[in-house]
């Protein structure tokens, strides 16, 4: 029965993005928003995860701003959405005339200070992040991106598509190493969301606003042991129209580590991870309505502490237990 509900979910999301992708793009946009914003407002578990998670990166703020922070947050993620629709329809691409990009002599500096073509791009879910990716594929940049699994296989096949149907590679996260090597031995920028939690057999311990993070090492090791360039690139929204800036950074330095000194290996990649950290947080400053909230962020905890977040099901997983116990 799980299997009927993963394809009825597929068709939905297949008729979302024909239906809201031929709507006229501000109508899209703005109807999506208020439907996030509705969202926001009502108490889901997604909604009570990104009201700890602000309480988290910003206590000294009142919980008024909090509130407008995490109601704006949702309207992003809606328009995000809407975009993605009306990319799916847009067969021109016109609607990437609205992104601009800034710093990229930084791509072509990055590749000369590491002697090889392509680089790792460090990003994060930040303004309209698939859009953005779109559209600098659009521009002639090879762009793969590390695809997380989903628990739906209808739902990841019409993902993997429009990816690319837009131009971008996808790389499986299960083979992300092997893939990430051929990916930059063919002078491809690989993207990387190091935004999410990661288990203990994946990071290390990092402080994300100011709160211990287990944040996924393996890109900042091939960093730093392969010689490759890792480059912060972040897409912020001008405002709350269909208007976008795709700002790419200079290289970031980090350390090599002492190859025959273990320790000092090791504490050379918590290092560098934390730098990578805090280039995350700085761009997040900057937009925080702009931010994916609604992630588990701090999940994995040191052991022995007090979990952050309720151990609540998704509707979706509930729905599929539910199915499962009638079947």
């Amino acid at each position: 029965m799980h299997g009927l509900f993963d394809r009825v979910l597929g068709f939905a999301l297949r008729g979302l993005l024909v239906g809201i992708g031929n709507l006229p793009p501000a109508v899209a946009r703005e109807s999506c928003a208020r439907l996030g914003s509705l969202y926001a407002r009502l108490a889901g578990a997604r909604v009570a995860i990104a009201k700890i998670n602000l309480a988290i990166a910003f206590p000294d703020r009142s919980l008024e701003t909090r509130n407008r922070i995490l109601v704006e947050s949702f309207a992003n993620l809606g328009r995000s959405f809407a975009e993605v629709c009306l990319m799916h329809e847009d067969e021109a691409g016109s609607l990437f005339d609205g992104v601009s990009i800034e710093g990229r002599k930084n791509l072509e500096w990055a590749e000369e200070q590491s002697g090889q073509p392509g680089a790792l791009v460090l990003t994060a879910h930040l303004g309209s992040w698939e859009f953005c990716a779109a559209a600098l594929a659009h521009r002639g940049l090879p762009v793969s991106a590390v695809q997380r699994g989903f628990d739906n296989p209808y739902v990841e096949r019409i993902v993997t598509a429009w990816r690319e149907r837009a131009g971008m590679e996808t790389i499986p996260m299960g083979g992300a190493a092997r893939g990430l090597f051929r990916a930059l031995t063919r002078g491809r920028y690989v993207a990387l969301l190091m935004d999410q939690n990661a288990n203990e057999a994946e990071g290390v311990w990092a402080d994300f606003f100011a709160h211990p993070a287990m944040t996924r090492s393996g890109p900042v090791l091939i960093s730093m042991t392969r010689g490759a360039a890792m480059i912060p690139v972040f897409c912020f929204r001008v405002g709350r129209t269909g208007t976008h800036v795709v700002r790419i950074g200079a290289p970031l330095v980090l350390e090599e580590g002492a190859t025959d000194d273990e320790g000092e290996s090791n504490a050379a990649l918590r290092r560098n991870v934390e730098r990578i950290n805090a280039v995350l947080e700085e761009a997040i400053q900057e937009a925080p309505e702009q931010w994916i909230w609604t992630h588990r962020r701090f999940r994995t905890q040191p052991r022995g502490a007090e979990p952050i977040y309720p151990e609540r099901r998704s509707l979706t997983r509930t729905l599929r237990h539910w199915l499962r116990r009638r079947g």
